[in-house]
């Protein structure tokens, strides 16, 4: 009994803890190293703004400076020099090819159980994944973040428990990667993350509610910590549907006057611990060194209840400590000022911080994002379409040779000059007699190779990106065989193994978190609702406590949303009811038929009246009652 009251000392609330607690600014240096590690990121946001404005169709907004010192754009100076920045915006159609051929190979979790025996455990923590995804519409959020990851070369999403949409569940966010920061990485599946963080900006309200705790003095701080903040006003920024907001971010100011700066960080970190085994429990635990008194104690209690009892000291089941260093992921939030608004170690199972990410290709700590590998070849086809516009537009007319003594009074030969590019100008003079008219010299200019170079460009920028235009979706040539249009689909399914199955082990990583997660916080009959008598055992006989204590590896497996694989599994299914090894209730059960449901009720329905005429024909006919004479 003395050992469950310790325990619970040792594992209460938190929130009881914080609440009379004063903010305090002792972690400053915290801060200051999240600062640094955002400032070390700012090159990457650069490039990722670079990259996002090619494929979003910007693609003349790079800086260039001129002979006399001017910067502009590349936009502005063509239109100095009279000409239209015209693109051909082919990234985006790239990027398009490509997330379409995610989309069409969609994926679902699968939970299988190392024990074979526990596969029944396996199939219900593979529905309460999959119910994860149909709440979180994470099939729409891992197309985003896919073509995120196309973009700048990384990804972000943040996996939380929480009440959110009328719900306490479990949550997936996408974090976009200009509010996040993380130190300097090498390994390639960034095991050596140590720090990671991210920007927030949220109403005063939102504040209060986190990091008040249910203290009003609290509260009463954190007011006045965020002054400038009031929801009140009418909101100073009315910037909308613009990356304005995003790309002009700062590690200490909000994106909007009327909102609050809070600073997460994520920080793995070394402490003193107690290594603990309680030979009453057979548990091993850690707790912190100054806690020892508290373990003395408890097994002074132990001894003495023993002697009581008539044990002798050597038989008692007591607390074994050993003095022990471990790391552990603590969390903090701050305000601008260094004000610790939260802290505390981490209170996921699973020991970690909540973010899930991916850089891609990290090699030598380097980030080189997909898009980026065909800019140039985008630049100089942007280049040869402007070119030929400008030379059509230039041999259309060709020189003008005007004579001198012609030049009509009252103009001038710049006159004539704008009258010439008109492509309705009229110049009126009076011809002299014996001088020679004006006379127009067209050359056609448009043959210098430009077409050729053009089309070695197109060439070049399919054969860079690895999508060819049959993965696009278009039409072949005249007399390609069939095998060799397959062949160049298959190629370039091929150019994009390495980023899918990136992309895929990014998926494996959040859906281990989204599992242990629930394996956290789900209550029984929170699996019972969710998975029922679906899993081959009811699932309200599994306690949260097995099921969090049984180890899962975690596959991706394809799903039966394709049209091809669904036809296939419905062809293998008819064969087997075909030859008797299933019956018709099997076989709508497992298929993907649009009028199984519907079918499998009027089968239970006749089914249930078919046995009840069947008892009824089994129960004994009543028959009449006789008088029966009197004697």
């Amino acid at each position: 009994m003395a050992n469950d009251s310790y325990k619970a000392r040792s594992t209460g609330p938190k929130g009881l803890s914080k609440k009379g607690k004063e903010i305090e600014r002792s972690h400053y240096p915290v801060l200051l190293q999240a600062q640094k590690a955002w400032e070390e990121i700012d090159p990457f946001r650069h490039k990722r703004k670079r990259n996002r404005n090619y494929t979003y169709g910007k693609q003349w907004n790079d800086l260039i400076k001129l002979p006399d010192g001017r910067v502009m754009s590349e936009e502005e100076y063509i239109r100095q020099q009279g000409k239209v920045p015209l693109k051909n915006n082919l990234i985006r159609q790239m990027v398009k090819a490509v997330l379409g051929q995610f989309r069409n190979n969609q994926t679902q979790p699968v939970c299988v159980a190392r024990d074979r025996e526990e596969q029944n455990l396996g199939e219900l923590m593979s529905a309460a994944v999959q119910y994860a995804y149909q709440h979180n519409r994470l099939q729409e959020l891992d197309s985003r973040t896919m073509e995120e990851f196309l973009i700048s070369g990384i990804c972000f999403q943040k996996i939380g428990y929480g009440f959110r949409r009328g719900k306490t569940d479990v949550w997936v966010d996408e974090v976009n990667p200009n509010r996040i920061f993380f130190n300097a990485m090498e390994d390639s599946r960034h095991w050596d993350c140590t720090l990671i963080g991210e920007l927030h900006d949220m109403p005063i309200a939102e504040v209060i509610s986190r990091f008040s705790f249910g203290s009003r003095e609290r509260a009463v701080q954190l007011r006045h910590i965020y002054t400038e903040a009031d929801n009140d006003t009418v909101r100073h920024n009315f910037e909308n549907l613009t990356t304005r907001a995003i790309d002009r971010l700062d590690f200490y100011m909000p994106s909007s006057p009327d909102l609050c700066r809070v600073i997460e960080v994520w920080k793995l970190e070394s402490q003193e611990v107690l290594n603990c085994h309680d030979f009453r429990s057979g548990e091993y635990y850690n707790l912190p060194v100054s806690e020892a008194e508290a373990v003395e104690k408890e097994n002074k209690a132990r001894r003495q209840a023993a002697r009581q009892a008539g044990i002798p000291d050597e038989a008692v089941a007591l607390i074994e400590t050993e003095w022990g260093v471990t790391q552990t992921w603590r969390y903090r939030f701050f305000s601008p000022l260094g004000d610790l608004l939260d802290e505390g170690d981490t209170p996921y199972w699973h020991g970690e911080h909540p973010y899930v990410f991916k850089l891609y290709p990290l090699i030598d700590g380097e980030v080189h994002a997909f898009v980026e590998d065909v800019i140039d070849q985008q630049r100089y086809i942007n280049r040869l379409i402007t070119m030929i516009d400008f030379i059509m537009g230039s041999s259309a007319k060709g020189v003008l040779l005007f004579p001198e003594d012609q030049i009509p009074d009252g103009m001038t030969i710049d006159d004539i000059a704008d009258e010439w590019t008109k492509y309705n100008g009229i110049i009126l003079f009076r011809p002299r007699p014996g001088s020679p008219m004006p006379q127009q010299i067209a050359v056609n200019a448009t043959q210098v190779g430009a077409y050729e170079m053009l089309s070695l460009q197109m060439r070049l920028f399919e054969d860079i990106s690895g999508v060819h235009g049959a993965m696009q979706g278009k039409a072949a040539p005249a007399g390609t065989p069939s095998s060799l249009y397959s062949q160049q689909i298959q190629y370039s399914s091929t150019n994009l193994l390495d980023l899918f199955e990136s992309f895929k082990t990014f998926r494996e990583d959040r859906d281990i978190k989204i599992m242990k997660t629930i394996q956290q916080f789900y209550t029984d009959s929170r699996y019972r609702t969710i998975a029922g008598n679906s899993c081959g055992k009811d699932a309200s006989t599994y306690t949260p406590e097995e099921v969090r204590n049984t180890e899962f590896d975690l596959s991706i497996a394809e799903t039966l949303s394709t049209p091809a694989l669904r036809m296939a599994s419905n062809e293998f299914l008819m064969e087997l009811f075909r030859g008797g090894k299933i019956s018709l209730e099997m076989l709508l059960q497992n298929g993907a038929f649009p009028f199984a449901d519907k079918l499998l009720q009027s089968l239970k329905q006749s089914q249930t009246e078919q046995m009840q005429a069947q008892a009824q024909a089994a129960q004994p006919q009543s028959r009449p009652a006789t008088n029966a004479p009197q004697g």
